[in-house]
């Protein structure tokens, strides 16, 4: 009796063991035509583990560590036909091979037989194996080259796109990343990058094929959970099935479901259910509430099984009433903050869990609460949807669709799309972290750039058919037909979603924010970031980013706003390290001061993204982190502007300079407010220190000389003189003297402060039992852009000013000693820097 319980199946990974050979496209017909004992080719391997791509598997192989001669020699990868091979052993009972990722144009042979096309990278596809299948079985992929499908002539478009040189990637449900150029490398995705297994089950179980599990909070408070669940076998009368929650069970009504198998549905009420949040937005250290959920099968009463699901969060999200775009969750509107999320291995689009979750948890301590998985690469994997759970990072989610002319009217193009969108909503069921279902990026702005008319850019597939299904598989979420939309035109910024690059791209001053005024940046801050945290820039220039067809590339983008920002400083006195040190500075503030604007609650701004998240390879790309995830110093800015409780300074022309803090956690934030404004040596002009109750979720906002309580022309707007002070600092003071909840304005006109001896010093503070360190930093005159120079190991903060007075404490990953003999300390103002040797007994 006990072998029929209800069970998920048995998962053998096809990982190991693989071999590849690269062929000309079209030469051969069948694997049994390949020599694959024969000599090996420079792009051809034994002994290749899955998930990969052709790219990751000759640099697993060690054939790519000369990156840019390897990128050369590998060429276009599209134009080739690659053949896979591996043996398994056949389970010996019933039993599916599940491909979650062939790209693109594939072919699948078991045992010298065709058996399976696939032509979406982006669909999973499954084959049931035939019963009395050999206990060995030989198993064959092959990829063919995209040449003769990108040459294969087709109805025109009705635009043209600047994104990719290929028209006829638009028939091709494979991935833009790699096929752009100027800003990621020129490899495209090809080969088995997803997961393959063997799923089998033993003869006569109940096996659960797919749980799909919605859930949702009634208007009196209670959580509800949806259940469909698809269960392969055959029932008895005797049979119950439940879903449990937390230990409560609820009933399931078994009917038929497709293709003979079992339908397990129903509905399971949780009263006063406790919600689930972006971890913004909860208590520090709390963490998002998440259900615990299994399916339950009774045979009779000493027979049961159980199989556990993902746990469920509960949460509402709508978009906010009015033309301007933001998310409210559970009754808040928020403020969404983040990047645009690149794949940590831009060369095989697919990362284990492990530097998922390393890299995912670095976004939730920097203060981010929403990544943007976007349309030009690639869905991400069900462990980076079930770690943004976990974390409480909320996903904007595009469908794989960018800037093209889609044939969706074709019927065999929209079958295939059709099956894509339903297995992306199969997977992202559930999953709290999903807070919008987007149809494609640039699909509305492309056209209307060109001048098409709306009526002759509109699509039945994104303007109906794709926003019906994700309502009904998804009503929980809202849908958002592209970004940018909404406005006269798709990107202006003033009303839905905008691709905001006033500052940046365009060269505008950092107000425009305030004339622009975007109600959501779903990108933004494009610039050329410099790796690392000193040392001169070598990326070569055409690494650099650019808008294909420009006469300029965001290097100079970036030069403009260092320019700007450091005015008085030569071009004739920089050397190149010197320039990239001011062009990091430049980049920190303008991160700073601009997301910082875009987050107060004046300008009624619902969320602003980052492009991008991490740099594709080595370069001074759009990544605010580098290629091996070490931060930028547009990333350590950021963290400062995203934290929940933030403090801000801003300049307010004739109003003077503002200080802001905001508050995004659920308790009332009771502080004090100091205020100062100082010369360079330190010397305190005024200062006052005001008591703050700031709401939960709230916001404050006061002017300097409302705080001090006189005119004391913080901005030097009226310019009644020389300016009697330097610098102006807000700092929390229950936060602690060390702990850096402050903000520092240096008015932009002043450019670099004079360069001088600062006197720095610093000592260690070591915490022995939690075996943390900590540099506590002082100086005798202000530090402009202080940097901390650790090597490999992590800091807390980075880029930022530091006042006499006031010292800094930074902490310090101990296990980054192997990685430096001694810690460098210094200032883009200062003659002196500091060299901080490793305290004695620190790890190694």
């Amino acid at each position: 009796m006990n072998a029929r319980g209800l069970v998920r199946p048995t998962r053998q990974s096809l990982s190991e063991g693989w071999s590849m050979r690269r062929t000309e496209p079209g030469r051969y017909a069948s694997p049994a035509e390949i020599d694959w004992g024969g000599p090996l080719g420079p792009f051809d391997l034994d002994g290749v583990c899955v998930p990969a791509t052709v790219a990751s598997a000759l640099r697993a192989a060690g054939r790519l560590e000369d990156e840019d001669a390897a990128l050369v020699a590998l060429g276009d990868l599209d134009r080739s036909d690659f053949w896979w091979r591996t043996e398994f052993a056949a389970p010996g009972e019933p039993a599916e091979l599940h491909f979650d990722g062939l790209a693109t144009e594939s072919q699948v042979w078991l045992n010298g037989e065709r058996l399976l096309e696939s032509s979406n990278m982006f669909a999973p596809t499954r084959l049931r194996l035939p019963e009395g299948l050999d206990r060995t079985a030989e198993l064959v992929i092959v990829f063919r080259g995209l040449g003769e499908l990108l040459a294969r002539k087709k109805p025109r478009a009705r635009w043209r796109t600047r994104l990719v040189r290929e028209r006829g990637l638009r028939w091709a449900r494979t991935s833009l990343f790699g096929r752009m150029p100027s800003w990621c490398p020129p490899v495209a995705p090809v080969g088995p990058w997803g997961t393959i297994e063997c799923r089998s089950s033993r003869a006569g179980a109940l096996v659960v094929e797919r749980a799909g599990v919605n859930a949702s909070i009634s208007s009196d408070g209670a959580g509800e959970i949806e259940v469909v669940c698809t269960i392969r076998g055959t029932a008895r009368e005797e049979d119950r099935f439940w879903i449990d929650v937390e230990g409560a069970r609820h009933p399931l009504t078994l009917g038929p479901g497709p293709d003979g198998t079992l339908s397990a549905r129903g509905v399971a009420r949780v009263p006063g259910v406790e919600q689930w949040w972006p971890h913004t937005h909860l208590s520090d250290g709390a963490t998002p509430r998440r259900y615990s959920v299994a399916l339950v099968h009774t045979e009779s009463e000493t027979a049961e099984f159980r199989v556990d699901l993902d746990p469920l969060g509960f949460r509402t999200i709508q978009r906010a009433p009015g033309e301007r775009f933001a998310l409210v969750v559970n009754g808040e509107r928020i403020f969404c903050r983040g990047t645009c999320w690149t794949p940590i291995d831009a060369f095989a689009l697919h990362a284990d869990e492990a530097p998922l979750r390393t890299a995912l948890t670095r976004v939730r301590d920097a203060g981010a609460n929403m990544l943007r998985v976007t349309g030009t690469v690639a869905y991400e994997s069900d462990a980076f949807y079930r770690i943004c759970d976990e974390l409480g990072i909320l996903v904007w989610q595009d469908f794989m669709f960018a800037t093209l002319d889609y044939p969706v009217d074709d019927d065999a193009f929209f079958e295939s799309v059709r099956s894509e969108v339903d297995a992306v909503l199969d997977r992202l069921q559930g999953r709290a972290c999903i807070a919008v279902l987007c149809g494609s990026s640039e699909g509305e702005q492309q056209p209307a750039m060109l001048g098409l008319a709306p009526e002759d850019r509109a699509s039945r597939f994104f303007d109906d058919w794709l926003p019906k299904r994700c309502a009904a598989r998804r009503p929980d979420v809202p849908f958002w037909s592209s970004t940018p939309s909404g406005g006269e035109l798709p990107f202006h910024t003033r009303v839905g979603t905008s691709h905001y690059f006033g500052v940046g791209a365009y060269l505008r001053p950092y107000e425009d924010v305030a004339v622009s005024r975007p109600a959501f940046a779903t990108e933004c801050l494009a610039f050329s970031n410099p790796p690392g945290v000193t040392g001169a820039d070598t990326t070569p220039e055409e690494r650099i980013p650019r808008d294909r067809g420009s006469e300029w590339n965001f290097r100079d983008v970036t030069r403009h706003y260092r320019s700007a920002l450091f005015a008085n400083v030569r071009e004739e006195d920089l050397d190149a390290e010197t320039e990239t040190a001011l062009e990091r500075a430049a980049l920190a503030n303008v991160m700073e001061t601009t997301t910082a604007l875009l987050r107060d609650p004046a300008l009624d701004c619902g969320g602003a993204l980052v492009l991008a998240h991490r740099d594709p390879w080595r370069c001074a790309g759009w990544g605010v982190l580098g290629h091996d995830g070490a931060p930028k110093s547009s990333w350590y800015a950021l963290a400062r502007a995203w934290a929940p409780v933030a403090v801000s300074i801003s300049d307010d022309g004739l109003n003077g300079v503002r200080v802001h803090v905001t508050n995004d956690r659920p308790e009332v934030l009771t502080d004090r407010l100091f205020v100062a404004l100082m010369r360079v040596d330190g010397t305190i002009v005024e200062s006052s220190e005001v008591q703050l109750e700031v709401p939960p979720r709230g916001h404050f906002s006061g002017s300097v000389d409302a705080l001090i309580g006189s005119f004391v022309d913080s901005s030097h707007a009226y310019r009644f003189g020389p300016p009697a002070f330097d610098v102006a600092i807000a700092r929390l003071s229950s936060i602690g003297r060390c702990t850096g909840r402050e903000a520092i304005h240096v008015p932009r006109e002043r450019g670099r402060l004079d360069r001088a001896t600062l006197g720095l010093t610093a000592a260690w503070d070591v915490d022995r039992v939690g075996d943390s360190l900590a540099l506590i930093i002082h100086t005798e005159s202000f530090a402009q852009f202080l940097t901390v120079e650790a090597g490999e190991a992590a800091v807390s903060d980075n880029f930022f000013h530091l006042a006499p007075g006031f010292p800094r404490r930074i902490a310090i990953d101990p296990d980054g000693r192997r990685a430096c003999e001694s810690i460098r300390v210094e200032a883009v103002n200062g003659l002196d820097g500091l060299d901080v040797r490793w305290p004695e007994g620190a790890s190694a």
